[in-house]
């Protein structure tokens, strides 16, 4: 931990903080918005308007996938290669023009009728994975409902070939074992990389009739994109839509669990759970941080970031601001919190983030109805030893069939 009379968010991997990080967050934001982390080597932004201004700030850049790599030592350096060409062709840490370019590639095929279409999809297997486990009154909400139903959601829309589809089961976030140095994912990547290749041609020639093939096909007529782009994308929709939704909803279960008024009154309303999910996700989001590097100077909450200095915004605490959200600390299901951190802001909102929020509200939506009286089997779960990513490792519960 941090040494006597500093504070920072590496603090956060002290067991006080474990399970909560809100009040540590308070604490940071109260002292200012945003303030040097010195141990993080960077700018801590904690405010929700300040987080805002931020993301729609040009001279800031999510492009920092190389330099971390290049940063590494020599084994570190090579354990991430693969990782790092990979997560370097997503859209989501390149800036405009080449950022605009590939989210082109996917953007058209994430319309709201495209989500609409597949709500019957979502609804029916999230009834048959309770199917699976209801009369039994007990399940891993982690491992029994929300892996499997993001992951069967994500396996169809990305074209998963059903041979390759046992390689989404246990995902972890690409970015997290990134930034851990890990090469535990490199063996799975290669094996989806092979499937993938299986259907290049299918998809160049608009034969393909998967999902992410028919998604794409137009864009690969009309520009030029290479395979390493058109596949770090398609992992890109895996990885955002299969491991942070899967913790959404988990956070989500967590959350109404402890706050039997909030479940009582959407089991009364049911028509609030589209409501809930911004609410639940305002509460507590699966992705706590995200960084971004000053290409120039700016001036940000009465301080001077220099170009080159990291920016660490953390979402997390943005979305607990008592500036923008009245008792913050509070789970309103009635709240309209649509201008939540969760899924980012300015070019970098999320594009799944239709499709993850009608995920959430059809697996509140469907536990609800189908179960009550749930109980926690332990009243502290545990969580992935990671300060940026809230996922819970496991969520065993009790219940009762509702007729």
């Amino acid at each position: 931990m941090t040494a006597p009379g500093t504070t920072s968010l590496i603090d956060l991997f002290g067991a006080e903080w474990a399970s909560d990080p809100y009040p540590f967050y308070a604490r940071l934001r109260a002292d200012n918005p945003v303030q040097w982390d010195e141990w993080m080597q960077s700018w801590a932004v904690l405010g929700h308007p300040e987080i805002v201004e931020l993301s729609k700030d040009q001279r800031l850049s999510g492009a920092r996938i190389s330099d971390f790599h290049e940063s590494l030592p020599a084994q570190s350096r090579g354990n991430v290669d693969l990782l790092a060409r990979t997560l370097s062709d997503m859209m989501l840490f390149n800036e405009p023009p080449r950022h605009t370019r590939l989210r082109r590639l996917i953007k058209p095929g994430l319309t709201p009728r495209f989500v609409r279409e597949m709500r019957p999809l979502i609804e029916g297997l999230a009834n048959d994975l309770l199917d699976e486990v209801v009369p039994a009154g007990r399940m891993d909400v982690i491992h029994d409902f929300s892996e499997p139903l993001s992951r069967g959601i994500i396996a169809r829309l990305a074209g998963v070939p059903d041979d390759a589809a046992h390689l989404l089961e246990g995902w972890q976030g690409l970015l997290h074992e990134f930034f851990t140095q890990s090469d535990a994912q490199n063996p799975r990547i290669e094996r989806l990389r092979e499937a993938f290749d299986r259907g290049t041609a299918g998809r160049r020639d608009g034969t393909g009739e998967d999902l992410f093939s028919r998604m794409v096909s137009d864009q690969l007529r009309d520009a030029d994109y290479t395979e390493g782009e058109v596949f770090a994308n398609f992992l890109l929709l895996i990885d955002a839509g299969q491991a942070t939704t899967t913790h959404l909803i988990g956070n989500a279960v967590l959350a109404l669990m402890r706050d039997e008024g909030q479940t009582e009154l959407l089991r009364e309303r049911p028509e609030l759970t589209t409501n809930a999910a911004h609410e639940l996700m305002r509460y507590d989001s699966s992705v706590q941080f995200t960084t971004r590097i000053a290409l120039s100077d700016l001036e940000i909450g009465g301080r001077t970031i220099r170009a080159g200095q990291s920016v660490t915004l953390v979402l997390g605490a943005g979305n607990r601001d008592p500036r923008r959200y009245a008792d913050p600390d509070v789970l309103d299901v009635t709240r309209r919190a649509a201008d939540h951190l969760s899924f980012g802001h300015g070019i970098h909102y999320c594009l799944g983030a239709a499709l993850a929020l009608s995920e959430i509200d059809v697996a509140i939506r469907t536990l609800l109805r189908r179960v009550s009286g749930w109980r926690l089997e332990q009243a502290e779960p545990e969580w992935l030893d990671s300060i940026n990513f809230r996922f819970l490792k496991s969520l065993p519960i009790t219940f009762e069939q509702r007729g």
